[in-house]
């Protein structure tokens, strides 16, 4: 492999997914390397390409949330009532390594592209489906939704025991980890078995939920009562650990975010704020009650000296005293520290041209990951040059896109 291309290159994805979950799966492969081929609508933006705090952004079908997860992409957009985009699709798929999709469970089979008929007569491609809640449930499914099916809510609830949801599509962010996974897992099967001489390619179909991701991330929320049968108490107020000295606490221009999970960090705690903040009676009284697991009266105390200093005379006061403590950021600000090491797109707008960093594969190695990426495509961009790709020769094309079967941006 050339030392400029990414782990993935020379392998062809095809990106047919939606909204956010199965587009952030095609977005990580192609970070690392690979040729995700968007496919679209050709009658209709996607949802997520409409949304747009931007109105010039949202005109031209790029919102923000689309931008940021498909950059290096290339779309093509197909009627599939159409006979002669499903034959493209088929061509398309011929070429593939992977198959991403996201429809509703039995939709694809519907549409003419059984997973399993195609793995018979496709043996080497990969098909990853996202689902709500698995391939045997046709129940309609977003991240809020499953969010509180999942417990997640639940387990985020405030001081009133509401369950509340996490503020953003953390599920559906999730799901795309782990559908990534999956695919690099097939695709390692596949490349051992060509290893060993299968004289069959291995391709498989893999099928990952929203539900099944969230429950991933659930585990220590729900470790002790599946393993003991034991709910242990907890307060919402304090860190998972139930440490009285850990919990979020407004200080001067901000929230501080304070963990002290282990006795040295507590220990540490205590004596950064005799020496910067507290009384000496308010000192012990810390100290008493928190050691005695007292943690209203403790929260109480460490709120009141908290308050008397800046978030950020705190965190490095409480930094360099060993204690595990943040401000809490908002995104924009926690994003800018590593922004900087994202990969760059340009887009040409009305009258000028948009220069933006879009988020990258959030890990590091020693070797290339990501090279430079295209812009995030308009829908159908790409239509042509895909569809000349698949095997169709220029008439046939002009056709589908002078008929409808297929489009390309307007050039108005």
């Amino acid at each position: 492999m050339q030392a400029d291309r990414g782990p993935l290159a020379g392998l062809t994805v095809i990106d047919w997914t939606h909204v956010l979950a199965g587009p952030f799966v095609g977005y990580q492969l192609g970070l690392l390397g690979a040729d995700v081929i968007r496919v679209e609508r050709a009658d209709g933006d996607d949802m997520i390409r409409a949304k747009a705090a931007d109105p010039a952004l949202a005109r031209l079908g790029l919102g923000e949330a689309f931008i940021a997860q498909n950059a290096g992409k290339r779309s093509i957009a197909l009627d599939m009532r159409d006979a002669r985009s499903r034959q493209a699709m088929e061509a398309l798929i011929a070429r593939a390594d992977v198959l991403l999709e996201n429809f509703r469970p039995g939709k694809l089979a519907k549409l003419g592209f059984d997973p399993a008929r195609l793995i018979e007569r496709h043996p080497k491609l990969v098909v990853c489906s996202v689902t709500g809640f698995g391939q045997n449930s046709d129940k309609r499914a977003y991240d809020h939704v499953v969010q509180a099916a999942s417990g997640l809510m639940a387990a985020n609830a405030d001081a009133d025991g509401r369950p509340q949801r996490i503020g953003f599509p953390l599920v559906d962010y999730a799901v795309g980890q782990q559908a990534a996974m999956a695919v690099l897992a097939a695709l390692l099967r596949r490349s051992r078995a060509a290893e060993a001489g299968e004289s069959r390619a291995r391709g498989e179909w893999v099928q990952v939920s929203m539900m099944g991701a969230a429950l991933t991330l659930m585990a220590p929320a729900f470790a002790a009562p599946l393993v003991s049968g034991i709910e242990p108490p907890r307060s919402r107020s304090t860190a998972f650990s139930g440490n009285p000295l850990s919990g979020t606490f407004p200080a001067g221009e901000g929230y501080l975010a304070i963990v002290c999970n282990a006795a040295n960090q507590g220990e540490a705690l205590l004596r950064a704020l005799a020496q910067a903040a507290a009384a000496p009676e308010e000192a012990t009284a810390l100290a008493q009650a928190a050691r005695a697991g007292e943690v209203e009266r403790t929260q109480q105390i460490l709120g009141s000296v908290l308050s008397r200093k800046s978030v950020g005379d705190w965190v490095a006061l409480l930094d360099a005293a060993g204690v595990p403590v943040s401000a809490a950021l908002p995104p924009i600000e926690a994003v800018r520290s590593v922004a900087h090491e994202w990969p760059d797109v340009s887009l040409d707008l009305p009258g000028k041209t948009l220069q933006t960093k879009v988020p990258g594969i959030g890990f590091k190695s020693t070797e290339m990951l990501t090279t430079q990426l295209r812009t995030p495509p308009r829908r159908g961009q790409q239509t042509r040059e895909v569809l000349a790709q698949a095997g169709l020769d220029a008439s046939s094309i002009e056709a589908m896109l002078r008929e409808g079967a297929a489009s390309e941006p307007s050039t108005d």
